[in-house]
């Protein structure tokens, strides 16, 4: 379908290497999309590479720090160098860890911040800035998580860094909607990550988790596979400054 359609079209995943941003970066391969996969990995980062361009993609590796602003405006220089322009941009990676709120460090605050907000900024507006610059609109996409409405008391500063981002998105939404750009945020819900991995390991989390989500599965990150083209395509064209769960109806329950 037309409307689905990416060749052409260059897409930055943040984090693309693994989990939710793999499924991404290879649905957006599937559509025909140019993928640059930024992540401070890099054998990871071939890896993934490599599978997306057995998909047919004209996929690249960029070491990339998203915390790092001297990182972020080499990437993108890498990026735009290689393609010549820059149509989607994913910030996707983040971090995240199990400690007390009482016993947090500002070390560990600082940490998680680094990566799940001040990335993201970085990130999107070194791409926003790009896209203006090339005068052709494009689609910046976030990724929260079902934290940025239910808070996790075992993760208290990534529920806060989730927040933080999809208010910025909102933000920036109204901001550069006058240059084309449209900014939209993807929730996912209780996803099979690594990130996950100690919740479906502990059977009572575990239980708790699916028990709160309708659809009684984890999700996949094949199931961002078809949000991500959407969001990337001129399906969307009218989208912007909207939050899209994927979490199996847990937002609903």
């Amino acid at each position: 379908m037309e409307l689905f359609d990416l060749t052409g079209h260059v897409s930055v995943v943040t984090g693309g290497n693994r989990g939710i941003g793999l499924g991404m970066a290879r649905g957006l391969a599937k559509a025909g999309a140019s993928v640059a996969v930024w992540s401070r990995d890099a054998s990871r980062n071939d890896a993934a590479v490599a599978e997306l361009a057995e998909l047919g993609s004209d996929a690249i590796s960029v070491g990339c720090d998203v915390g790092d602003p001297d990182d972020v405006a080499a990437a993108i220089g890498a990026t735009v160098d290689h393609f010549g322009r820059l149509d989607s941009m994913f910030a996707n990676a983040g971090t995240t860890a199990a400690v007390a709120f009482e016993e947090m460090t500002l070390e560990e605050w600082n940490r998680v911040m680094d990566v799940n907000v001040t990335g993201v900024f970085l990130t999107t507006q070194a791409a926003a800035r790009q896209m203006i610059r090339q005068e052709s609109g494009g689609s910046i996409v976030i990724t929260a998580s079902l934290a940025a409405t239910f808070g996790i008391p075992q993760s208290p500063h990534y529920t806060a860094s989730k927040g933080a981002v999809l208010q910025l998105a909102r933000a920036e939404a109204g901001r550069l909607a006058r240059y084309g750009i449209r900014v939209n945020v993807i929730s996912p819900g209780w996803i099979t990550t690594e990130m996950t991995e100690d919740v479906q390991a502990h059977d009572k989390a575990n239980q708790l988790a699916m028990a709160r989500t309708p659809m009684r599965r984890w999700g996949t990150p094949e199931d961002f596979e078809g949000p991500a083209v959407f969001l990337a395509s001129p399906a969307s064209q009218f989208m912007t400054g909207s939050q899209m769960m994927v979490d199996g109806g847990f937002g609903s329950a």
